[in-house]
């Protein structure tokens, strides 16, 4: 198959997702290194998978996978900030709700994370929105991660 790596933004990044992305990368034999300022267990073992623990810090692990992902490759993470750097490096960037980043959307997300910071620095947190990840949250991650993939 392709040549790609996968990068995952480990630490934040949901367990189901993240052995998800293990299962396809398996079954392709493409690398996948998890980045994270401590060690994350990956749930299955391969001669292709490494873990990269980034000390230095807040932003640590965003500055390892920026500075070594290369065209070609593939991160998943939930950073909204460093998916907008990865984009400039031209780098294919999902997140773990199935949303693959582009031009297009990253100038809206990173509005809406401006706002949800400001209102929650004022102690207001709006309603009706739950933070849980589920079946259909992994079932959009899977289908994604999959057309991502068979783009390689």
């Amino acid at each position: 198959m392709g040549t790609a790596h996968i990068w995952v933004d480990a630490d934040s990044f949901p367990a189901p997702a993240r052995l998800q992305i293990l299962k396809e990368a398996a079954a392709r034999r493409l690398p996948v290194t998890y980045a994270a300022n401590r060690d994350i267990p990956f749930g299955m073992e391969d001669e292709l998978f490494s873990m990269e623990i980034c000390g230095g810090g807040n932003g640590a692990a965003d500055d390892y996978i920026v500075s070594h992902c290369t065209a070609g490759d593939i991160v998943a993470t939930r950073d909204i900030p460093l998916a907008r750097r990865l984009l400039d490096k031209k780098i294919t960037v999902i997140n773990d709700r199935g949303t693959q980043f582009s031009e297009t959307n990253i100038a809206e997300l990173l509005e809406q994370r401006e706002l949800s910071m400001q209102m929650a620095a004022l102690g207001i947190r709006p309603g009706g929105r739950k933070n849980t990840y589920g079946n259909k949250e992994l079932a959009a991650f899977t289908e994604c991660l999959k057309r991502v993939l068979s783009g390689i």
